[in-house]
Parts: structure tokens; sequence; C-alpha cells
């Protein structure tokens, strides 16, 4: 400690207070041993950090780690919220339901953390990475988490948090800054997995939450970063500046971090400053199962470049209140296909149509898995002839498996749907794509014209599978059935299973049908 007045408080009683407390123990000159003052006097504390660097500089009204003017009476310590907040750096804090009886936090970063229980009762987070407590009686609390992180352990690619919860039934509120607490660090981010997944009482989200995490992650670190955060809890809406400090992706960024939640809107700017997601698995599951009844076109307006494997697998799933899609919602992205990049993405929301240009600027030659189940269980009526224009080359594996299934209000399918796809048949490639479609009526000659070469394994299983409204004759290619083409196909396809309407229903092979 050092003082900037010829008159000096009782500094020796400050350091006696603060480790009779706190157990902390801060250097200063002994020089200024047991000095008097008569009056009160403006008092400059230069306090050791947690990563034991001496911090000098100006003056600050901003309560963190380093120099900090209080008001000081002699002999007595006049503003201890001033120390308080000087010593334990950022807040961040959770109010408990009325019926709460214990609480337990778990930290796996390394750091200096103190944490205030609401009931008079406070204590450190030292050598140890679980603190709980138990109250003498049920009610309403508000606990104080106070510090800063100094290192996260690398996570090597599995999810963890750097903190975590029991009893999150019992959080009602939160508020703070807790990326104050767990900041971006040097070539290292927290992770948040979990976060506050099953706090079924807290019901909204303070806008600068993650304010503190400034820079993209790095490879290994930030692995699973919001995953799963606030899934299942009450929250009602996300704020727009939520993650205004991201802006690159790592794996399973924001995998189901809002699922199953009451959320009836996504904000626009969500993700405004992140500008490239090529990190597989982003937005995996991201509002899957939530009430949103729209999705703002430039959600993902600023993603640039290559997009990762399964970047929008099951993003919109079971989203049973949407309507519909805008048409731009991928506009901004230039990408080569990519793994399951579209796995289930609107698979069972309300939609009943399909922007034509909704993967226009996807191009080039499919992916395996990349519309496996991407439309199935909607209330689409028809398909638009341009949906995969941009898809061009050899068929894949599991390419357009499930695509359409279930979608029990589809009539038609536009006979060049697949024009782009040529070459030999892969495994499972239109494995169930318009199986259980019951309203559909018939089947495009030549829909599937570019296929040609010796048979894969169940390239066609159960494509027209339960389609009971099916008429006239079969698929055929230039005029030949798909099983006139490969008859040697011996395992049973299921292809026209319960399609007992086509022409050619009674000589469709067994093992066909």
């Amino acid at each position: 400690m050092s003082a900037h007045s010829a008159e000096m408080v009782n500094v020796e009683y400050i350091h006696q207070y603060l480790n009779a407390r706190w157990g902390i123990d801060l250097p200063y000159n002994p020089e200024l041993k047991n000095p008097k003052v008569a009056a009160n006097m403006e008092y400059l504390l230069t306090v050791v950090d947690i990563a034991n660097e001496y911090l000098n500089g100006e003056k600050t009204t901003s309560y963190g780690t380093g120099e900090y003017a209080t008001k000081l009476a002699a002999d007595t310590i006049a503003t201890n919220t001033a120390i308080d907040s000087l010593v334990h750096g950022p807040s961040f804090y959770i109010t408990t339901t009325p019926d709460t009886t214990e609480f337990e936090i778990r930290i796996s970063a390394s750091g200096n953390f103190t944490i205030d229980w609401g009931d008079g009762k406070r204590e450190p987070f030292l050598n140890t990475k679980v603190l709980s407590h138990t109250y003498a009686s049920p009610g309403e609390y508000t606990i104080q988490l106070s510090g800063r992180a100094t290192n996260y352990a690398s996570s090597f690619g599995l999810p963890s948090s750097v903190i975590n919860f029991s009893n999150k039934q019992n959080i009602a509120s939160i508020s703070g800054k807790l990326g104050r607490i767990f900041p971006t660090l040097e070539n290292k981010n927290p992770t948040f997995y979990k976060l506050f997944q099953d706090a079924t009482n807290l019901t909204s989200i303070p806008e600068d939450l993650f304010d503190g995490i400034e820079t993209s992650p790095y490879v290994g670190i930030g692995t699973f970063m919001f995953a799963s955060a606030f899934r299942n809890t009450g929250i009602t809406s996300i704020p727009g500046k939520l993650f205004s400090g991201i802006t690159s992706t790592a794996n399973n960024m924001f995998d189901f971090t809002f699922s199953d939640t009451p959320i009836t809107s996504i904000p626009e700017n969500l993700f405004a400053n992140l500008t490239e997601a090529s990190s597989p698995s982003v937005f995996q599951g991201t509002f899957w199962g939530t009430n949103i009844t729209s999705i703002p076109s430039g959600l993902f307006a600023n993603l640039r470049g290559r997009i990762g494997g399964q970047a929008f697998y099951a993003t919109f799933t079971d989203c049973k209140s949407l309507q519909s899609i805008p048409e731009d919602l991928f506009a901004s992205i230039s990408s080569a296909p990519a793994t399951s990049m579209f796995v289930q993405t609107f698979a069972g929301t309300g939609i009943t149509s399909i922007p034509e240009n909704l993967f226009s600027t996807i191009r080039g030659a499919p992916a395996s898995t990349m519309f496996a189940s991407t439309f199935s269980g909607t209330n689409i009526t028809s398909i638009p002839s341009g949906l995969f224009a941009g898809i061009s080359g050899a068929p894949n594996y599991n390419m357009f498996q499930n695509t359409f299934s279930n979608c029990k209000s589809l009539k038609n399918i536009p006979a060049d749907l697949f024009a782009g796809i040529s070459g030999a048949p892969e495994s499972a490639m239109f494995d169930g794509t318009f199986q259980n479609c019951t309203s559909l009526e018939s089947i495009p000659e030549n829909l599937f014209a570019g296929i040609s070469g010796s048979a894969a394994s169940h390239m066609f299983s159960n494509t027209f599978s339960g389609c009971t409204s099916l008429t006239g004759p079969s698929a055929r290619i230039g005029g030949q059935y798909l099983y006139e083409i490969w008859p040697d196909i011996d395992y049973n396809t299921n292809t026209y299973s319960d399609a007992t309407g086509l022409s050619d229903y009674e000589q469709i092979p067994a093992n066909w049908k």
C-alpha cells in the first residue's frame, strides 16, 4: 500500500482487517506502519492482483484489481464496500427462489474467488473446486460470486464448464458480468457448457452477462463454449448483444444453447459480430423446440467463407410455431457443401412452404448426409424445383436420407429436383426421402435420371414407403423401372411399401415393396 498524502490512515489496521476477514495478505511499505490522521482524507490503495503482479497507475472508478481512491477516517475503515470490490474484483449475483435451503457452486478455473452466500456467511474459493452451503431456514437469498480467473484447463474437445451449479431449480434471477470473472485470457476462453440448463425458474438473461469475452476462441479452448447454457430454462427472450464479443467460432459453440425454452423470437443482431462458422456443429440444435414464430432474415447475415460440417444440424428442429423461412437466411454464405450441413434443420416445424433460393449460395458436389431429414415432418405442400440447383456432382452417402419424410401434406415432386446429381449410386443416397408422404400423388419420370452404374446398398430403401396416395407408374429412368435397371438387388428395399395405388404395383418384385 502507498499513501498520497503526508497524513496517513492506520495502514496496519487495514491490513489486519483484510487478513482477518478474508485471509488475504497484501504487501505494504513498513515505514507506513501505524500512522494516524485526525480527519477524513483521500487514500490511494495499490493492491496485488491475482497473477501476483503489482498494479500501478492513475486513480480509477472502475472496481477491478488496481488502484482506487477511497475516503478513510482515522483508525477506521469508512468504505468497506469499496475495499470489498477492490480486493475481490468483478461480481456476479444469483437470487434464489424463496424455498432455497442449500446451494452448491463448482468452479474448474484457476483464480482467486470469494462467495457471499447472502446470509452473512462469506468464504474464499481457495484450494477447492466445490463450495456448498446450507441455510438456517428456507428463503430467498442473493449469492455473490467475486474474483477473476487466471487460467482455464483445456477440455481436449470434451464438454466442460468453468462454473456450474447444483439446485438450478432454485435460481430465480441472475445479474452482473460473469464474463468479467471468467474473461478471455491469452490464447484461452472459458466454456459455459450447461451453465444454467434446467434452471426452469430463470426467466431472463442480462445483456452484459458475457461482457469480458472479447476475442475469438482458439483451437481446443472454447469448445462447447455456450452449449446448452440456457437449455430448458424459463427465459422468454434473448438479449441482442449477448454474444457481441464473439467474432469467430469453435466446435459445438452454440449447441442447444436456447433449446426447449419458451422464447418466441430471436434478435436479428444475436450473431451480428460473428463472421465465420467454419468449425463443426456451430449451430447444432441452437433453437430446438422453442416457441419462435419467425426467423430474422439477417440472423446469419455476416457469415462468410467455408461452413463447417453439421453447421445447421437441427438448428430449428421442432419449432412448431415457426410458419416460414426467410429466403435470404443463408444468402451471405458462399460455401461448398459440408457433411451433415442441414440435417434436420427445419424438421418438425410448422412451415408450409420452402423458399426456392434458400440454398442458392451453397454450390458444389453433395456431401454425405447433407440434407438428411432437413424438412421431415413439416406441413409443406410442394417443393420448389430449384431448391437444390447449386448442388451438382456424384451422389454421396445418405445425401437425401428422409429429407421430406413424413411431410403428409406434400402432393407433388418437381421432375428436375435432383437434376444436378449424376454418377454411380451411393449407399442410402435416397433412403426414405419421401417416406410416409401420404398425400403424394405421383412420381415424375426421370426424377433420378442422373443415376447410373452398379447398385449400392439401400440406395432406394423406403424412398416411397408409406406413400399411400400414389398413382401412376413407379419411378422410372428413360422408360425403365428402377427394379428393371437394378434387378440384382436381393435385399428388402421396401421402396414402395404400402404404395398399392401404383399402376405397376402388382409387377413390382416383392423385395421392392
